[in-house]
């Protein structure tokens, strides 16, 4: 990916420092509305970044839209399913529009929707539109439009797709998704969308490499313990001026950054998944070694690629998802064998206290 528009010269400083035009950016960009567009209860915004970053992501903040939070009605939502429910997670990189998220939430709910048993989906670059998203300026930085299309359905923003799933949503965007001459305006990022309640919700900024990254955590209950959640999307390459920092040590930066205040410290049980660019050395890259630390299970990850490469469509281990749980609970992670349109494979883990119902398990472990 590009960028749309750059400063004119390295960007310094703090955001205290804008001065003019500049100085609205420094607030907006914290705006949550609802999936209805009414205002409301502000994310959490955990503090991640060094000083010497803020001032070049203050020009991607002026570009974004609010986060929009909100919870589904909590009669369509399940309760858990007896004393020893199952967790189910999935991590996908969504392909800003192309992935058929419709199509994955049918599959992993066997066509029985928000009534399934509990289940999250752990999303990245998945895209917003609408009247909230302020009007690009001068002053701000946005990345080149990406607008792929499913072939089984409609291109749908996430936060529609919430609203007529009836399902729970935490969206946050990182980034502008084209300038003003690239279409109806959108911003694109990270979400966790569940068929469950979800609590706490933050956005956690990551230190600037090449683009903004702001990862998105919330947690749920499942018995009686709280699970805290997080969807991340790491950079898969840096400026020119620095590439080398592309080949892992920038993605190191931004894992040590985020493994600082998540998961939370109320939480004993803790589920971690995303698109971790790790194209160079897949499992073997520091970023995926420093979250293995946090996150030891799966004890045996699936060896299968996630994602077809960009140049040459060679498959690599880019997409991962690990759990931190208590004793006698068992977590596994298995790539499922259909993209959904996306470039990225899927990953569908579960958890869940020993001797939990497998039922779902079963029905979703389908390709």
């Amino acid at each position: 990916m590009r960028v749309g528009r750059k400063p004119s010269r390295r960007l310094r400083g703090a955001v205290t420092n804008l001065t003019g035009d500049d100085r609205h950016l420094s607030d907006a960009w914290k705006r949550c509305l609802d999936p209805e567009g009414r205002p409301a209860v502000p994310v959490d915004w955990p503090t991640a970044v060094a000083p010497g970053d803020v001032r070049a992501l203050g020009r991607w903040r002026g570009a974004v839209g609010p986060a929009r939070v909100g919870n589904a009605d909590p009669g369509r939502l399940p309760s858990d399913r007896g004393s020893r429910p199952l967790l189910t997670v999935a991590a996908w990189n969504a392909s800003v529009g192309a992935g058929a998220i419709r199509a994955l939430w049918d599959h992993l709910c066997g066509g029985h929707g928000v009534m399934a048993g509990p289940t999250v989906l752990l999303l990245q670059e998945v895209f917003a539109t609408g009247p909230h998203l302020p009007a690009p300026t001068s002053s701000v930085v946005w990345a080149r439009r990406i607008a792929g299309v499913p072939e089984s359905e409609p291109r749908t923003d996430i936060v529609s797709f919430a609203r007529a799933a009836g399902l729970s949503l935490v969206y946050v965007p990182s980034m502008r998704n084209g300038g003003p001459n690239e279409g109806a305006p959108e911003d694109r990022g990270g979400a966790i969308l569940a068929n469950v309640p979800l609590a706490s919700p933050r956005a956690i900024e990551l230190p600037f490499e090449r683009q903004r990254r702001v990862a998105v955590a919330a947690s749920v209950t499942l018995a009686d313990h709280t699970i805290d959640l997080c969807s991340v999307h790491l950079e898969n390459r840096a400026p020119w001026g620095r590439a080398w920092r592309g080949l892992g040590s920038g993605r190191r930066r931004q894992m040590a950054a985020l493994l600082t205040v998540f998961p939370s410290a109320r939480a004993d049980t803790s589920v971690l998944g995303g698109d971790f660019n790790t194209w160079v050395g897949g499992r073997r890259e520091s970023a995926y070694r420093l979250a293995r630390e946090r996150f030891p299970l799966p004890t045996q990850p699936d060896p299968r690629p996630t994602h077809h490469f960009e140049i040459g469509g060679r498959l690599r281990h880019s997409d991962h998802l690990m759990f931190r749980l208590p004793p006698g609970w068992p977590g596994d992670c298995r790539r499922l064998n259909d993209t959904f349109g996306s470039d990225h494979y899927p990953l569908l883990g579960t958890a869940g206290p020993h001797g939990a119902s497998r039922e779902q398990e079963s029905r979703r472990s389908k390709p």
